[in-house]
């Protein structure tokens, strides 16, 4: 596939882009939401002739396509709410390097996601739903080699694959997901314990087989990617502005400051926040946001080839420019409260059962808000009552790997266009009472 660079053979050429046509009459557009996905939407829909105008709280400040693990990772189709995933609910909470935490006084407010994601956790709409994943990103590694292509960015991507690391081999032959990614095309290898370290030479005794999965690829630093992408459309006409939305109706945004924001077209990209604005316009949606955690190494004193799965602990590894960075876990608090770092140290405490040689120290602490619904599938769409505004978010953990498909669905969508596939999994009103 083009597009990518790989570290033997360095960035090679995307493919030609799609020639969309251009509106006759330059429409407004105005997107909500500077994090990858609101800007990749920026990007189709500047590509196709749209005015736009990108407005967020902060359009230079951090969110979570700045410090998330960097994957393009198309494989990862299954949704969270696994079939019997509630009974592995309390030992997850009562494990201080778990993979979940919930803090009790968010557990009240928590209840009308979990309801729906417990219902969602069944075979048959677990199928369901990673069959709809795979359906959107099957596109992933095209659509980023659009953006790579107009942009000169694809020097920071590495199609360098992934390993899925497991401490039993009885627990990783127990999974019916390997089954589900083949059924898509999606090919995974089985390694034993001695291929595994021929890979991954710093992997300790702890990990003892694994997967491989070569529809993978890795940004060398996401947050190098969301600048540079942001410059870009900068260079191409679109406007930044800083806003904190207030209000909005159907042609027009409204600021906390008074400022008024008219639109022909309107995009809903504010990940965790964006179920605030929805609900507005009639749409409720039981968002929320998974805080996730990592700390980056910048001298780990170990060296890994590609991203590193734990699919038995529930972390990521991931080899960066800036070090190695160490992430995951879910911990459900809100979008206010202040983060409890006391969960990038848990992760580095497991990192180092895997990584004997690891070296922890001097490490940057981060964390971020997935906006996660209970099906993990994104909300891509019109709103139910204005068809000239649309909705792209809720990605939970795979907003990087959808953010391209995402937006150029979203201009196709606007221009009338087949999106190329059924979009019906992914609209709001499936959260209807």
């Amino acid at each position: 596939m083009d597009g990518y660079g790989d570290r033997r053979n360095g960035p090679r050429q995307p493919p030609e882009p799609l020639i969309r046509p251009v509106p006759k009459m330059r429409s407004r557009a105005l997107v909500v939401g500077g994090g990858i996905v609101g800007l990749s939407c920026a990007f189709f829909l500047r590509r196709a002739g749209y005015d736009v105008t990108v407005l967020d709280r902060d359009p230079d400040g951090d969110r979570a396509s700045l410090g998330n693990a960097g994957a393009i990772a198309q494989p990862e189709v299954m949704p969270i709410a696994a079939p019997g995933i509630v009974w592995k609910v309390p030992r997850y909470l009562l494990d201080p390097l778990g993979p979940l935490s919930i803090r009790m006084s968010y557990m009240w407010r928590l209840w009308p996601y979990l309801s729906r994601f417990l219902r969602a956790a069944n075979k048959r709409q677990y199928a369901a739903s990673a069959a709809s994943m795979g359906s959107l990103l099957a596109t992933a590694f095209d659509d980023h080699g659009t953006i790579h292509q107009e942009s000169g960015l694809g020097y920071l991507l590495n199609k360098d694959g992934h390993l899925w690391v497991y401490r039993s081999p009885a627990v990783r032959d127990a999974s019916p997901d390997w089954q589900i990614r083949e059924r898509q095309g999606l090919a995974c290898t089985f390694l034993d314990r001695d291929s595994l370290v021929a890979a991954e030479p710093a992997l300790g005794p702890m990990a003892t087989c694994a997967v491989r999965t070569d529809d993978w690829a890795t940004y060398v630093d996401p947050k190098a990617y969301v600048v540079g992408l942001m410059a870009h459309l900068r260079e191409r006409g679109v406007a930044f502005k800083a806003c904190h939305v207030a209000s909005l109706d159907g042609d027009a945004v409204t600021g906390t400051g008074g400022q008024r924001y008219p639109f022909d077209h309107l995009v809903i990209a504010a990940g965790a926040w964006s179920h605030r604005l929805s609900v507005q316009l009639g749409d409720w949606c039981p968002l929320e946001t998974e805080r996730g955690y990592n700390t980056t190494l910048p001298n780990p004193g170990v060296s890994l080839n590609r991203m590193v799965t734990f699919a038995e602990d529930h972390f990521v590894a991931t080899p960066m420019s800036t070090g190695l960075r160490i992430g995951g876990a879910v911990e459900f608090a809100g979008l206010e409260a202040p983060p409890n770092f006391a969960r990038s140290k848990a992760l580095l405490q497991l990192a180092a059962q895997y990584l004997p040689d690891l070296n922890v120290g001097g490490g940057n602490e981060w964390m971020g808000h997935r906006p996660s619904t209970p099906d993990s599938l994104p909300v891509i769409g019109r709103a139910s009552r204005h068809s000239n505004i649309l909705y792209a978010f809720g990605h939970g953990h795979l907003g990087l790997t959808g953010s391209a498909t995402t937006g150029r669905l979203i201009a196709a969508l606007l221009q009338g266009e087949e999106a190329g596939l059924d979009l019906t999994p992914f609209r709001i009103g499936r959260f209807s009472p």
